[in-house]
């Protein structure tokens, strides 16, 4: 089995979509519980921050994060599709499901799909409230869902056992921590597009600290799989250290994706202050781009030498 750079793109588009979604649902869903206890004395937490965001704002970071997911992840499928060459194969993963990873990713981004249409339209549409807790339990159940997508965009390419690159367990938990990180970023450009800069700022708020920790344990996880790779495959290891691919890995995920933002964010944090809109912007391509080249890099240093 060989991969192009369309399944590198259908990892990323997949993770991107599976881990913004599980950023704002959960956002969502631990609002609307919190906001029933109004009982209890405020404070500046997590509850208290998001309950002053007002609801204009709160429902345009959700269509655009929930509408971006979607596209993304029918976007991912086609690339997927145009890989295969066979457009009846994917077709077939429904028809007659197995106990295979590609199966079980199938039913799970199939899932995560209807998950992101109910959201969409519980942000798009002013739902009664009987409606409304209905789309709370869609949002709880697509969570874990989104988790099992991250984990299967490292998955999918662990089935490949000829490769031994992709055998490592701490592929899983790159890809997981990287989607995550990627999460952060596209929730973070749909609150620089608001209007309302306190209500931006409380997001980034949220955002800058967990991004931040995403991307500890995604370069724990990376130079955990750099040092497996070097043991298990050379060619792979000398490749992404200073062969074709070391322009991607080294300035496109290394810098890029982990070093420029986890500085800038630090800096943000140890100030106590939000982003600028702009700052805030130019860190969330940063990583996105970050994301795309890890795919990119992983992907094709299992592949390459192979061929």
């Amino acid at each position: 089995m060989s991969f192009s750079e369309l399944i590198a793109v259908y990892l990323f588009l997949g993770g991107a979509a599976a881990g913004a979604f599980t950023l704002v649902a959960f956002a969502d869903v631990a609002g609307h519980v919190w906001n029933r206890g109004r009982a209890r004395a405020e404070s500046m937490s997590l509850r208290s921050s998001f309950a002053t965001i007002p609801e204009s704002t709160r429902r345009y970071v959700q269509t655009f994060v929930y509408g971006t997911g979607l596209v993304s992840i029918l976007a991912g499928v086609l690339c997927l599709v145009a890989d295969l060459g066979r457009p009846e194969a994917f077709y077939y993963l429904f028809l007659y499901p197995t106990n295979s990873l590609v199966s079980i990713g199938a039913f799970a981004l199939a899932f995560l799909s209807v998950c992101l249409v109910v959201a969409l339209s519980d942000a798009l549409l002013r739902l009664p409230l009987a409606m409304r807790r209905f789309v709370s339990v869609v949002k709880l159940a697509g969570i874990p869902v989104a988790l099992i997508v991250m984990v299967y965009t490292a998955l999918l390419l662990k089935s490949v056992i000829a490769v031994k690159v992709w055998q490592s367990p701490w592929l899983s938990v790159l890809f997981v921590a990287s989607a995550l990180s990627c999460g952060c970023a596209v929730v973070m450009l749909a609150a620089c597009a608001c209007e309302d800069v306190r209500a931006m700022r409380l997001w980034h708020h949220f955002l800058i600290p967990a991004d931040v920790a995403f991307i500890v344990i995604e370069s724990i996880a990376a130079i955990a799989l750099l040092v497996s790779a070097k043991n298990i495959n050379s060619a792979a290891f000398a490749s992404l250290m200073d062969g074709a691919l070391s322009i991607p890995f080294w300035i496109g995920f290394v810098a890029c994706g982990i070093v420029l933002p986890f500085i800038a964010e630090m800096i943000l944090l140890f100030a106590g202050r939000g982003a600028l809109a702009s700052t805030a912007a130019v860190l969330a391509v940063l990583v996105l781009v970050g994301g795309l080249c890890l795919r990119i890099s992983i992907v094709a240093c299992g592949v390459a030498p192979l061929m």
